[in-house]
């Protein structure tokens, strides 16, 4: 008989499978668009990342945490999320297509509007997979969001480089507009593949349902939320504004910051980030589990065991950036000089691999209003530090501000979600994960090359499979988990 993967088997596979696809493609993109390329996209993702917050109302995190804990009939809370999605993404469209004179006031480019406009159908397909996803995961069906991804990734891989090779003597701004017509692209192909998925195995009939004025419910929940993602979304829209404005008013020129800009944000960061996506999985398989066991002992096997795994993976993830930053940087872009810079915001980014589940305890527990309260906290200190640090150290006040936000924004959900939970730290077990890390710190320390990465992590990866089969392992009964059809 053959052994089907559990979920959490599926997780972790094909998401380093996507990863790694990912990482491909951000090498190869790079490459072929070269620095000015990526300055140009770096200035458009701002504007794409606020238009799909402001239209997806964090909708679909309302959509699984309802349906996780049993608020309503699932039906009924899908075809809500259904009718709210569809006006709000009808509405950001409009204001998007009557946009077009911003861009040439705001970044002297109107270009940017072009690959802003291909992303309209984006918007729609988008927000509706991330419905079909939040259903789907609250049910405690991983495997076809995580498919979904992996195919979404595959489409985009495909059609980005089969345009970039037909197109090769076309001008560096068409390359960057079929860049984003290929992104549209590959969510149409996530979007089928997920609309088959539910139709075929849940049998949902829209025009039978009927939802007695649930929008209402589901907007009260979302909003804080939305609140919450629209903070960070502005933030991020507002932090390279705010950084160019005050390297101007230091005497550089507004090319010189926005390559600045494109070296640690397109280059450095995604290097300092780049294993979270193991951490991200292990939010997702966790989030149901949390809404259905908070208040009862069994939450904290859960928390210890995923806290433990984040450890790990953050563990990774600073020896690559602290002692091959240099290597990786420059198989990943043929251009290594971002790596002091990566070097020096290593160890604060550590604490960035422990946010998204401190984010996940606190929507389980109903907690939006706290989790908004620390983004407003972290985003006006993060935007003020950009501005003061920017303008009085150039560059290197850039980079401290990035690291006192961290700080900040894990100092905040740390406290909200201990607070939330109560969690109890159980020394024992901290101090053999300490002393693990500490150990692989420093046989990369003393010896590094390729081949010492591999076998420490080899080592110190069985030496965690010890320790977590010693300390962590224990049969917990979670109950049935009833799938709602």
């Amino acid at each position: 008989m053959k052994k089907k993967l559990t979920n959490i088997e599926v997780i972790l596979f094909v998401g380093t499978t996507i990863k790694i696809l990912g990482l491909i493609y951000k090498i190869l993109l790079t490459r072929i668009l070269t620095i000015e390329g990526m300055r140009i996209m770096s200035m458009v993702f701002p504007t794409l990342s606020l238009v799909l917050c402001l239209s997806s109302l964090s909708v679909a995190t309302v959509v699984n945490q309802n349906i996780a804990a049993k608020l309503n009939n699932s039906k009924t809370i899908l075809k809500s999320a259904f009718r709210i999605t569809f006006i709000s993404s009808s509405i950001i469209s409009i204001f998007l297509l009557l946009s077009f004179p911003l861009y040439k006031l705001i970044y002297q480019n109107s270009f940017i509007y072009y690959p802003l406009l291909i992303c309209i159908p984006l918007i729609y397909l988008s927000n509706t997979s991330g419905l079909f996803k939040g259903y789907l995961e609250a049910n405690n069906n991983f495997k076809t969001p995580y498919f979904s991804n992996l195919y979404e990734q595959l489409a985009k891989f495909t059609c980005t480089f089969s345009m970039l090779f037909i197109f090769a003597n076309q001008s560096l701004e068409f390359k960057i507009f079929m860049c984003f017509f290929a992104l549209m692209l590959s969510e149409v192909v996530s979007f089928t593949y997920l609309f088959f998925k539910v139709r075929k195995k849940h049998k949902f009939h829209y025009q039978l349902v009927k939802t007695n004025g649930y929008e209402k419910n589901i907007l009260k929940q979302a909003l804080p939320l939305t609140l919450d993602q629209l903070v960070m979304t502005i933030t991020g829209y507002l932090e390279p504004l705010i950084f160019y404005y005050a390297m101007g008013l230091n005497g550089f020129n507004m090319y010189d910051s926005t390559i600045y800009y494109t070296r640690v944000c397109s280059y450095a960061v995604p290097l300092l980030i780049f294993a979270q996506f193991g951490v991200h999985s292990i939010t997702k398989y966790t989030f149901p589990k949390i809404t259905k066991n908070k208040g009862q002992k069994t939450l904290e096997p859960i928390l210890s065991k995923a806290f433990f795994l984040c450890f790990l993976i953050a563990a990774f993830n600073l020896v690559v950036s602290l002692f091959y930053a240099k290597e990786a940087l420059e198989l990943m872009y043929k251009d290594s000089s971002s790596y002091p810079i990566v070097q020096s915001l290593a160890w604060f980014y550590c604490f960035a691999y422990f946010n998204p589940l401190f984010v996940s305890i606190l929507q389980a527990c109903k907690k939006e209003k706290k989790l908004l309260l620390s983004s407003i906290a972290t985003s006006v200190t993060f935007l003020s530090f950009i501005f003061f640090l920017t303008y009085l150290y150039g560059t290197k006040g850039f980079l401290c501000s990035i690291v006192l936000a961290n700080i900040v924004k894990f100092s905040l959900l740390f406290f909200f979600s201990f607070q939330a939970i109560h969690f109890k730290i159980h020394i024992k077990k901290l101090l053999c994960l300490i002393a693990l890390i500490t150990f692989y710190l420093l046989l990369n320390y003393y010896h590094k090359s390729i081949w010492t990465l591999t076998i420490s992590t080899a080592i110190c990866g069985l030496l965690a499979l010890l320790i977590y089969s010693l300390l962590y392992k224990s049969k917990i009964t979670y109950g049935h988990i009833k799938t709602h059809k």
